[in-house]
């Protein structure tokens, strides 16, 4: 199943698991105008089709990890940040590593307990060859769309 290929039902279904992935059957049937059943398995379908790939939840941010980041990287000019994303993506703490467009090269989530393990994080990173510079944008407070 491509994503081209999901209809409204899979739209509206796929809208209300990220709104709230533990919603009952009978909740997610009652949003989608479906059949308890009919939505089992459109729910099945779509796991076993990749689309959906995991299920997830949102912390509060009191609760740990205490600290949190971005880092921008910046690499030389002609330099394989696709070749060490997968890599970065190893090092405790790195929670996600997006390669993007513009003045910077690669965007790195960070979560962790301390300010010495961030600095740790960064300084794994600065080992990888070709990065020329790291910025830190650590975060103060998060909001989520409704």
């Amino acid at each position: 199943m491509s994503h081209d290929r999901l209809d409204s039902k899979d739209i509206l279904l796929l809208t209300a698991l990220k709104k709230n992935a533990r919603a009952s059957l009978v909740s997610l049937a009652r949003d989608i105008d479906l059949s308890r059943s009919a939505t089992h398995d459109r729910i099945t379908k779509l796991e076993e089709a990749g689309v959906i790939k995991n299920y997830t939840i949102i912390v509060a941010d009191t609760v740990l990890p205490s600290v949190r980041a971005y880092l921008t990287i910046q690499f030389e000019i002609g330099g394989g940040q696709t070749d060490v994303v997968h890599s970065i993506c190893q090092i405790p703490g790195v929670q996600t590593a997006n390669c993007v467009t513009g003045d910077i090269d690669m965007i790195v989530y960070c979560e962790c307990n301390s300010m010495n393990d961030l600095a740790h994080i960064r300084d794994a990173i600065a080992l990888f060859d070709g990065v020329t510079n790291i910025s830190t944008r650590q975060i103060l407070s998060t909001s989520h769309a409704p």
